[in-house]
């Protein structure tokens, strides 16, 4: 990341409030903590959540504490009580604080004691029209009390903006922060592994398939039962075609099932993998797909675009219209549509030059627009803005 130091630049204290450790945020909290203008200090909820399967390693890039507490878990929502976040905000002496959300306990917390303090408070949060978690309707009013009462916002993208904008946050106080993750890594490793590519499909027994590729949990909102209908009508006309399931989940025992009761064939579900493992299957796939019935900004959409691949994903993803273009870099279907599903992959496999163009605009789009200098800089704008306009009242 470049960054350009002006004289006497003023520099801001942060705390971060944060759910869990996931790896995925490691390059944003680094590229902030690296930033002259930040000291960052990142507060989790919890290390992780049991439906996270992911490497927790201790990380050195930046600041960080584990809050003490407990967290309460039915199927995928979560909600994290730790008290303890009074005393860090009042005894750390801040000069702002971030919120990584408004439903649970531990931010609205953070939120209150903030504003009790005077301090600057942002709000960082990815929901939008119709991405509302399902605990979103027990605690709206207090969600929208604070959308309409913090000193900024950041967020994702268009459709998060134009969400909370709806709710009743200031225009000029929401600030667009993409998503990202380590371009640079995902580039070159699966580069390498390209250089491999006919080797590594010979070990795989994959020799001439076209690889369609899923990367997520086995749960309902991913919607993994319809790509495996439509990978079926693809697999009808193109032979020489395979799924690669990378993930895990509740529902993966079904899903397997589904798959041995209706005979489907070529269709390889590989359970939970390494990180490296990951990108190996990145480098040597032709689409992405990720059908999902309900997500707010997957990562994994930066991570095969990283990797040079064509994305097919629904309307029901937060990014989507931000990152995918139909005809361009892939195409956005609705969810549940076996059909268009079917037909958005049919139209990228048969054709190898759309399928090379549209990997090359992915990485354009990604590199271009979802870039850690990017996201490093709305948070930036947003604690300046916070902080003035606190300052000035």
């Amino acid at each position: 990341m470049t960054v350009e130091t002006p004289p006497q630049m003023k520099s801001y204290k942060v705390a971060l409030v944060h759910n869990i450790m996931a790896p995925y945020r490691v390059p944003l909290f680094a590229g902030l903590a690296q930033h002259p203008a930040l000291d960052l200090h990142v507060f989790y909820c919890s290390r992780t959540v049991k439906l996270r399967k992911w490497d927790i390693l201790g990380e050195r890039s930046y600041a960080y504490k584990v809050l003490p507490g407990i967290t309460l878990e039915y199927k995928t929502l979560e909600y994290h009580v730790n008290p303890s976040i009074v005393s860090q905000i009042v005894s750390g002496k801040y000069d702002v604080v971030i919120i990584g959300g408004s439903g649970e306990f531990t931010m609205q917390a953070a939120f209150l004691i903030s504003k009790a303090l005077k301090l600057p408070v942002i709000l960082w949060a990815e929901t939008f029209e119709g991405g509302q978690p399902s605990l979103a309707k027990f605690v709206g009013p207090l969600t929208r009390y604070i959308i309409r009462n913090v000193d900024a916002l950041i967020v994702p993208g268009s459709r998060s903006r134009d969400f909370h904008i709806k709710r009743g946050a200031a225009s000029e106080k929401v600030f667009i922060a993409p998503n990202i993750v380590n371009n640079d890594a995902f580039f070159a490793k699966s580069s390498a592994f390209k250089q491999q590519g006919a080797h590594l499909k010979n070990d795989l027994h994959l020799d001439s398939h076209t690889i369609v590729l899923f990367v997520g949990q086995l749960v309902q909102r991913k919607g993994v039962g319809s790509l495996l209908r439509a990978f079926t009508r693809l697999k009808s006309e193109r032979e020489s075609s395979t799924l690669v399931v990378i993930g895990d989940g509740e529902l993966k025992s079904e899903l397997m099932q589904l798959v041995s009761n209706e005979s489907m064939t070529n269709i390889i579900f590989t359970g939970w993998i390494s990180e490296e493992e990951k990108v190996m299957y990145y480098a040597i796939a032709d689409v992405f797909v990720l059908p999902t019935l309900q997500d707010l900004c997957p990562l994994v959409i930066n991570e095969a675009m990283a990797c040079g691949l064509p994305v097919v994903s629904t309307t029901a993803a937060g990014c989507a219209p931000d990152m995918i273009f139909n005809w361009e870099n892939g195409f956005i279907v609705e969810p549940g549509n076996v059909d268009a599903l079917y037909e958005a992959m049919l139209r990228i496999v048969r054709d190898n030059e759309l399928r090379q163009q549209m990997g090359r605009k992915s990485y354009e789009i990604l590199t271009t627009r979802f870039s850690l200098d990017n996201a490093v800089n709305g948070f930036l704008d947003a604690i300046r803005f916070a902080c003035d306009s606190a300052s000035s009242q």
